[in-house]
């Protein structure tokens, strides 16, 4: 007598309520896990000309001891990876990659089981369509498909916008620095120092931030994948604001508190990171300086068309 699966009712009312869906057993079937929880995965927003680092797992690949990092005009091939991007006018083309490197994805208990995580760092085509907001044209999407020695290992689906801002950390593969246990953000003194809590910023100091996911650049001629020209125009439609409280979270701008800031450019020789230069304005009376469990005492807001990201610095009190 041939025996049928069988889940019952209440397992699978179990089972959804918990956010996994329980399926048959497949002989040899492999399964790619997109999620979990209680919501669908939905597209990564993403931008034309975005730095992202997409986080793929290959079984039987071998651990890389130092990341491989290339040099503008990118590569579409490094260290086996290669990324397709699509559709776009209903044809595919290999993206640029920044860099690949292998991280360790581990367990909170003890012994620490571990997984090995691959992170591969590309820049989005600045020929993406986004989808702007309130315009009644059909909606656009982008995929993109992570291959190893050729052979497809996962795709991720994206969902395009003007712009997405990251404001970078030192973490961060973009930002070129080498990775510490410590994450601070890309913001620089005139000398090139970075803003930090033993080295905090003056009132009116000209600080400089490092972004990217601002968007399609104004000048012609910028390729995907290439290093940005020594010259090129300001980005238009920036705006940004400064809120002086301890520890504050980035928050959207308020048009009456923000103002026009029109000097977000590329880096020249990078590829797709923006530079802001900034005017620190002076805390206003009785703001605490920074100390243990002050992390900041101004965090300055960016925002564009779309999107908006903010960094907690710290400032010097007038009174120091």
């Amino acid at each position: 007598m041939r025996v049928k699966p069988y889940v019952s009712r209440k397992a699978t009312w179990l089972s959804l309520a918990a956010g996994l869906v329980l399926t048959p057993a497949l002989t040899q079937a492999q399964t790619t896990v997109i999620g979990a929880g209680y919501t669908t995965p939905q597209p990564l927003d993403a931008s034309p000309g975005q730095v992202i680092t997409i986080f793929a797992k290959v079984q039987g690949r071998q651990q890389l001891q130092i990341p491989v990092q290339a040099n503008p005009p990118l590569p579409t091939t490094l260290s086996g990876f290669s990324v397709v991007f699509g559709p776009l006018f209903k044809k595919t083309l290999l993206i640029p990659i920044l860099s690949v490197s292998d991280t360790q994805s581990c367990s909170n208990v003890s012994p620490a089981q571990c997984d090995t995580v691959s992170q591969i760092t590309v820049q989005i085509p600045y020929e993406l369509m986004p989808n702007i907001p309130h315009v009644s044209l059909p909606q656009n999407f982008a995929r993109l498909e992570i291959n190893y020695n050729n052979t497809q290992t996962s795709s991720l689906f994206l969902n395009p916008i003007p712009d997405s801002i990251h404001l970078l950390n030192s973490c961060d593969v973009a930002a070129g620095m080498s990775q510490s246990d410590t994450c601070f953000p890309v913001v620089r003194h005139p000398d090139g120092s970075f803003v930090t809590a033993d080295n905090p910023a003056s009132g009116g100091e000209t600080l400089t931030m490092s972004l990217v996911g601002m968007g399609l650049p104004p000048s012609t001629g910028i390729v995907t994948g290439a290093a940005a020209p020594a010259a090129t125009s300001a980005l238009d439609g920036v705006q940004i604001s400064y809120d002086a409280r301890v520890n504050a979270s980035p928050s959207k701008l308020v048009p009456t508190t923000s103002f026009p800031e029109d000097s977000a450019k590329l880096r020249p020789g990078s590829v797709g990171i923006y530079d802001i230069p900034f005017l620190v304005p002076s805390l206003p009376p009785g703001v605490a300086a920074c100390s243990g469990t002050v992390h900041s005492n101004l965090t300055v807001n960016i925002s564009r068309t779309t999107s908006f990201a903010g960094v907690g610095i710290c400032v010097r009190p007038n009174s120091q």
